[in-house]
């Protein structure tokens, strides 16, 4: 017997338990002497033919099949798998060019923007680009830089024509 001054085994002979599982018992892990997929196919060695794939065709000397039985070829200019790029670099100049014609250029910017924008609406109608709004965009502003421009062209010559007729003097 012991007494309490005594160390104590925690344990005092028994030893913990598992609480059990809510989920049922753990499943065994499996036999690695039984095999869990199929033996693996045997593959002929070279010399030996097999039935299990057609043999290649044998053309005659000279012959070669007939036109349409390949694939046809990728384009020019198109990427890998036969992708073309879309010219979606035209509507974006065609928008900046439009700006810049409303904010400072003008004529300069203006026709510019007209041109590229029309490009880019030509391709978009083609389907080599998928941005002809932009393109749109661009003529539009480009129109509107110039209309703006003819119309500031006019308003100087128009002043420059009176400061002539008053002989560069004001009235003031």
């Amino acid at each position: 017997m012991s007494t309490p001054q005594d160390p104590q085994n925690p344990y005092d002979g028994n030893t913990p338990q598992e609480p059990a599982s809510p989920y049922g018992a753990p499943t065994p892990p499996p036999d690695p002497s039984a095999s869990q997929y199929p033996a693996a196919p045997q593959y002929p060695t070279y010399g030996q033919e097999s039935s299990q794939y057609p043999a290649a065709p044998q053309y005659p000397a000279g012959q070669y099949p007939q036109a349409g039985q390949y694939p046809a070829a990728t384009p020019y200019g198109a990427g890998q798998y036969g992708y073309v790029y879309p010219k979606n670099s035209l509507g974006v100049w065609a928008l900046v060019l439009g700006i810049l014609g409303l904010v400072a250029c003008g004529l300069f910017a203006g026709i510019p923007a007209i041109i590229v924008g029309n490009n880019a609406k030509k391709a978009a109608a083609a389907g080599e680009a998928n941005n002809g709004g932009l393109g749109t965009a661009g003529v539009i502003m480009g129109w509107i830089s110039v209309g703006l421009s003819v119309l500031g062209i006019i308003a100087w010559i128009v002043l420059v024509g009176v400061a002539a007729v008053n002989g560069g003097t004001s009235s003031y």
